[in-house]
């Protein structure tokens, strides 16, 4: 974190990418403010009556691993990415979000930082130092009952296979096929919910095969990764893009009708051909896409995925490079 006498540290380049990749792709509800805990009031009073606040960089450290615990912070706004191990490769054990706390175990417990903590995005804190969080604690012993049946809470809630390196393919940084077969049926239970619409499309890549017969695999690979880069620059954090097999891959657009999606798609579509896949020889990217809008189409992943099975077959029949809808 930027001081007066230090200089702010940051995650590698390859190790933030990674984690703001997970960031934008956990579901939307996952990020609702956590500050309904009974504690929150009081604590919250203290911070804006005493708190000093402090605004770090994405990418930016605000404390690591093994630091001196001499500080506790409230998160205004942003997100913070919780981490051990070192900056170039750490390991990710979730996210903390505005309205909640961080840093108080060093604090409680007088120990050393169990974790390093990470700006996701732009991230704005208060933070009171260490006399302050104990005599709000001895003043409110109820405070820190709070505080420790929430740190429970946490530990009951932790999936570690969330965040492991199963949850994205290896090669393109696309949501893993295993992924996809768990996240579908949290995407339906939330549509249900919230009672929104959303489409599921297969995106087939148009003579894929040629090319590595042609080219080599190399070259492939780097479509391939071309393709991915370009398509999750133009999606929202909402939205979802998985690998199902080879040079077949599976997008949700969540919160959208029929036409919204096609509008959306064919934007995809337009922008692939525009530009040559980097490298030689030039190749120009094509795909074929199926869509199956729920509830519409179906109300089941299963369902979804064979309706949008039939129409992508149906663009290729239909010269490719098109949207069946």
């Amino acid at each position: 974190m930027t001081t007066a006498d230090n200089h702010p540290e940051f995650l590698s380049a390859l190790a933030f990418q990674r984690i703001q990749n997970i960031y934008n792709h956990t579901l939307e509800g996952d990020w609702l403010p956590q500050n309904t805990q009974p504690f929150a009031s009081t604590l919250q009073r203290l911070v804006e009556s005493s708190g000093v606040e402090c605004q770090l960089k994405a990418g930016e450290i605000l404390f690591r691993e093994n630091d001196l615990a001499n500080s506790v912070y409230w998160i205004e706004e942003g997100a913070l990415a919780i981490l051990q191990g070192t900056l170039e490769k750490p390991r990710l054990l979730g996210f903390r979000r505005p309205g909640q706390l961080v840093g108080e175990i060093a604090l409680l417990e007088d120990i050393p930082r169990t974790a390093g903590v990470a700006a996701v995005v732009s991230t704005r804190l208060k933070s009171l130092t260490r006399y302050e969080f104990q005599g709000l604690l001895r003043r409110s012993p109820g405070v820190g009952i709070e505080i420790m049946r929430l740190l429970s809470a946490r530990l009951r809630e932790i999936q570690p296979a969330e965040y492991s390196a199963g949850l994205f393919d290896h090669l393109t940084g696309a949501l893993s096929r295993q992924t996809m077969d768990e996240r579908l049926e949290e995407v339906i239970k939330r549509a249900r919910l919230y009672n929104y619409g959303f489409s599921l499309s297969f995106l087939d890549l148009d003579h894929f095969k040629k090319v590595n017969d042609k080219y080599g695999h190399a070259r492939g690979d780097e479509v391939l990764v071309s393709f991915v880069q370009r398509v999750t620059a133009e999606l929202r954090t909402t939205d979802l893009l998985f690998l199902y097999g080879g040079d077949e891959f599976v997008l949700v657009l969540q919160g959208t009708n029929p036409a919204r999606s096609h509008a959306m798609i064919q934007r995809l579509l337009d922008n692939m051909r525009t530009e040559a896949v980097k490298g030689e020889p030039r190749i120009h990217i094509s795909f074929s896409v199926g869509v199956a809008n729920f509830p519409e189409d179906g109300d089941s992943p299963e369902a979804l995925l064979k309706i949008a099975d039939q129409r992508v077959y149906s663009s290729k029949n239909n010269g490719r490079g098109r949207i069946s809808i």
